[in-house]
């Protein structure tokens, strides 16, 4: 249920927490597991984390696969749905690195790099195209031994 009319309320009830953002920005570095989301170095704990996850779930933006290898394990990735909030993130990222005075690590730097190339339309649409070729695969792969 949401809380207001206002369509940017609405997009911040699914986007709106710093947790979220960041398990869906390592989604789309190809992170998939609990203890991968929990090794990143913004350091979320593992009760947020496992709220944060559910509520994603619930909300149609992330599924998961039972890793086929290891069933205790489960492959999270995200739906179309979040797939196609990728330029919106790239522009907060651009907004960041245009508007704040700080000092990015090597990774930021890299994405900032790699996602200024081009406009984020193209940008994105290459991203968006790897990760689904990334979520194929996992789908591949959790069907393995049926």
């Amino acid at each position: 249920m949401y809380r207001s009319k206002c369509a940017l309320a609405n997009f911040l009830d699914h986007f709106g927490d710093k947790w979220s953002m960041l398990i869906i920005r390592d989604m789309f570095i190809e992170k998939k597991t609990f203890n991968d989301f929990l090794t990143s170095a913004e350091g979320i704990a593992s009760n947020i984390l496992t709220n944060r996850l559910k509520s994603l779930k619930i909300d149609g933006l992330i599924d998961n696969k039972i890793n086929p290898e290891n069933k205790k394990v489960k492959w999270y990735y995200l739906t179309d749905k979040a797939i196609n909030v990728y330029p919106v993130v790239i522009e907060m990222v651009k907004w960041s690195d245009q508007n704040l005075d700080k000092n990015f690590g090597p990774i930021s730097i890299q994405w900032i790099k790699d996602n200024s190339q081009d406009s984020t339309e193209v940008v994105a649409n290459k991203k968006i195209t790897k990760y689904k070729i990334f979520r194929d695969d996992l789908f591949v792969k959790s069907l393995k031994d049926f």
